[in-house]
């Protein structure tokens, strides 16, 4: 997921983008992300993709 125009979440058509800047406001919850975009609220087929967005934010926090 290294270009941030790519969609993450089909359903809701949220982008990686959008996601990422959600991080760096410090909004980390999946729900509050999901209400917020409307990600997780179709298939679920984004969870995973969504999940390492929050890992890999998290990591860099941790790093710096």
């Amino acid at each position: 997921m290294n270009d941030e125009t790519e969609v993450l979440c089909y359903c809701s058509g949220t982008t990686t983008e959008q996601i990422r800047k959600l991080l760096d406001e410090g909004i980390s919850d999946p729900e509050r992300i999901s209400r917020i975009t409307g990600a997780l609220s179709g298939c679920g087929g984004c969870e995973f993709d969504l999940q390492a967005l929050l890992d890999s934010h998290k990591t860099a926090a941790t790093e710096n």
